[in-house]
Protein backbone atom coordinates (compact mmCIF):
# COMPACT_ATOMS: atom_id res chain seq x y z
CA UNK A 1 0.00 0.00 0.00
CA UNK A 2 2.61 2.14 1.05
CA UNK A 3 4.12 1.64 -2.79
CA UNK A 4 1.14 2.78 -4.09
CA UNK A 5 1.09 6.18 -2.30
CA UNK A 6 3.95 6.66 -3.02
CA UNK A 7 3.14 6.45 -7.11
CA UNK A 8 0.24 8.14 -6.36
CA UNK A 9 2.42 11.10 -5.23
CA UNK A 10 5.04 10.84 -7.74
CA UNK A 11 2.08 11.05 -10.55
CA UNK A 12 0.24 13.56 -8.90
CA UNK A 13 3.66 15.88 -8.99
CA UNK A 14 4.45 15.42 -12.72
CA UNK A 15 1.09 16.25 -12.87
CA UNK A 16 1.72 19.79 -11.64
CA UNK A 17 4.61 20.09 -12.60
CA UNK A 18 3.30 19.92 -16.76
CA UNK A 19 0.01 22.32 -15.63
CA UNK A 20 2.63 24.45 -13.91
CA UNK A 21 4.93 24.56 -16.43
CA UNK A 22 1.65 25.41 -19.06
CA UNK A 23 1.03 28.00 -16.89
CA UNK A 24 4.59 29.67 -16.75
CA UNK A 25 4.64 29.40 -20.70
CA UNK A 26 1.38 31.28 -21.69
CA UNK A 27 2.01 34.01 -19.07
CA UNK A 28 5.56 34.75 -21.18
CA UNK A 29 4.41 34.33 -24.37
CA UNK A 30 0.97 36.62 -23.37
CA UNK A 31 3.47 39.32 -21.94
CA UNK A 32 5.85 39.22 -25.19
CA UNK A 33 3.04 39.03 -27.48
CA UNK A 34 1.93 42.23 -25.58
CA UNK A 35 5.13 44.02 -26.65
CA UNK A 36 4.93 43.01 -30.05
CA UNK A 37 1.67 44.55 -30.41
CA UNK A 38 2.71 47.41 -28.56
CA UNK A 39 5.18 48.01 -31.57
CA UNK A 40 2.87 46.86 -34.54
CA UNK A 41 0.18 49.86 -32.94
CA UNK A 42 3.08 52.21 -33.15
CA UNK A 43 4.11 51.04 -36.64
CA UNK A 44 0.57 51.32 -37.48
CA UNK A 45 0.37 54.78 -36.30
CA UNK A 46 3.68 56.12 -37.99
CA UNK A 47 5.03 57.18 -34.74
CA UNK A 48 8.51 55.51 -35.84
CA UNK A 49 10.31 57.02 -32.57
CA UNK A 50 7.48 55.32 -30.48
CA UNK A 51 7.95 52.19 -32.39
CA UNK A 52 11.73 51.87 -32.18
CA UNK A 53 11.23 52.43 -28.30
CA UNK A 54 8.41 49.82 -27.94
CA UNK A 55 10.94 47.69 -30.29
CA UNK A 56 14.10 48.52 -27.75
CA UNK A 57 11.36 47.41 -25.02
CA UNK A 58 11.09 43.89 -27.04
CA UNK A 59 14.69 43.55 -27.23
CA UNK A 60 15.78 43.92 -23.56
CA UNK A 61 12.97 41.77 -22.54
CA UNK A 62 14.13 38.84 -25.52
CA UNK A 63 16.54 37.26 -22.63
CA UNK A 64 14.22 36.77 -20.13
CA UNK A 65 11.73 35.17 -22.70
CA UNK A 66 14.15 33.27 -24.07
CA UNK A 67 15.68 32.16 -20.72
CA UNK A 68 12.12 30.93 -19.27
CA UNK A 69 10.20 29.71 -22.59
CA UNK A 70 14.37 27.23 -22.93
CA UNK A 71 13.17 25.67 -20.22
CA UNK A 72 10.05 24.13 -21.20
CA UNK A 73 10.61 23.76 -25.19
CA UNK A 74 12.97 22.88 -27.62
CA UNK A 75 15.62 25.90 -28.07
CA UNK A 76 15.15 25.49 -31.78
CA UNK A 77 11.66 26.51 -31.63
CA UNK A 78 12.94 29.76 -30.52
CA UNK A 79 15.58 30.74 -33.36
CA UNK A 80 12.67 31.94 -35.72
CA UNK A 81 11.80 34.10 -33.63
CA UNK A 82 15.45 35.70 -32.99
CA UNK A 83 16.03 35.61 -36.76
CA UNK A 84 13.00 37.73 -37.06
CA UNK A 85 13.64 40.01 -34.25
CA UNK A 86 17.27 40.22 -35.77
CA UNK A 87 15.71 41.88 -39.28
CA UNK A 88 13.05 44.28 -37.86
CA UNK A 89 15.13 47.27 -36.75
CA UNK A 90 16.04 48.25 -39.62
CA UNK A 91 12.97 47.75 -41.28
CA UNK A 92 11.13 49.72 -38.61
CA UNK A 93 13.57 52.76 -38.62
CA UNK A 94 13.13 52.89 -42.49
CA UNK A 95 9.73 53.25 -42.34
CA UNK A 96 9.47 50.34 -44.31
CA UNK A 97 6.05 48.92 -45.57
CA UNK A 98 7.54 45.45 -44.63
CA UNK A 99 7.77 46.03 -41.06
CA UNK A 100 4.20 45.70 -39.97
CA UNK A 101 3.87 41.87 -41.56
CA UNK A 102 7.38 41.01 -39.85
CA UNK A 103 5.73 42.04 -36.71
CA UNK A 104 2.62 39.99 -37.25
CA UNK A 105 4.77 36.82 -38.00
CA UNK A 106 7.19 37.71 -35.01
CA UNK A 107 3.40 38.15 -32.70
CA UNK A 108 2.14 34.40 -34.60
CA UNK A 109 5.52 32.65 -33.68
CA UNK A 110 5.31 33.68 -30.36
CA UNK A 111 1.78 32.98 -29.91
CA UNK A 112 2.53 28.95 -31.81
CA UNK A 113 5.24 27.78 -29.09
CA UNK A 114 2.05 27.98 -26.50
CA UNK A 115 0.02 26.31 -28.63
CA UNK A 116 2.11 24.05 -30.07
CA UNK A 117 2.96 22.51 -25.92
CA UNK A 118 -0.55 22.66 -25.78
CA UNK A 119 -1.77 18.68 -24.95
CA UNK A 120 -4.14 18.17 -27.52
CA UNK A 121 -6.61 15.04 -27.14
CA UNK A 122 -6.29 13.46 -30.38
CA UNK A 123 -2.51 13.78 -30.35
CA UNK A 124 -2.34 11.54 -27.45
CA UNK A 125 -4.37 8.51 -28.72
Amino acid sequence: MKRCWICIGLLTGLLGMCIGSLLCLRAQCRQYASLTEEVIANVQDGDTDAALSAFDTLEQNWDKFHDICGLFVNGEELNPIREVLTELRPLIAQEHPEAASCLEKLRQLVEGIYEEQLPVFWHIL
